[in-house]
């Protein structure tokens, strides 16, 4: 039995944004299977990512390392990363080590995936100078 595991459900209404179900430890036995999730995630055109970690019992330095590496590659695509329903001993790991300077932790993925989508739409609006707002095409 995989001792991680990875179920990636798209949006229909918002072909960017993609949620990420993890169960079990993200450490380095278990980082090329989140990678080749994420990586196909990425592939298909996700640009906007929230990760449901509400099974995720453990997390190392290298998947700490992994997932700010992740949140570049997503910030530089104008997308993002967004962690959801951490567990209260790996939310501690993540104010720890200071991760939560690079994104926000969210109760719920419902809490998320409202930030996700206002993310998305703020990329097609443009504002102007004068202080009005465009739509971007």
């Amino acid at each position: 039995m995989p001792e991680l595991t990875c179920r990636l459900q798209a949006l229909r209404k918002f072909p960017a944004i993609a949620v990420v179900s993890i169960k079990g430890s993200i450490d380095p036995r278990n980082l090329e299977s989140l990678s080749q999730t994420l990586a196909a995630a990425r592939g298909r055109g996700f640009r906007i990512l929230v990760l449901d970690l509400a099974e995720i019992r453990y997390i190392n330095s290298a998947g700490l390392s992994y997932l700010v590496n992740l949140s570049d590659i997503l910030a530089a695509r104008g997308g993002g990363l967004h962690l959801a329903n951490p567990q209260p001993k790996v939310k501690v790991v993540f104010e720890l080590m200071g991760i939560t300077q690079f994104f926000k932790l969210h109760k719920t993925v419902d809490t998320a995936l409202r930030v996700a989508i206002a993310q998305d739409a703020r990329r097609f609006v443009k504002v102007r100078p004068t202080g009005s707002v465009s739509r971007r095409s």
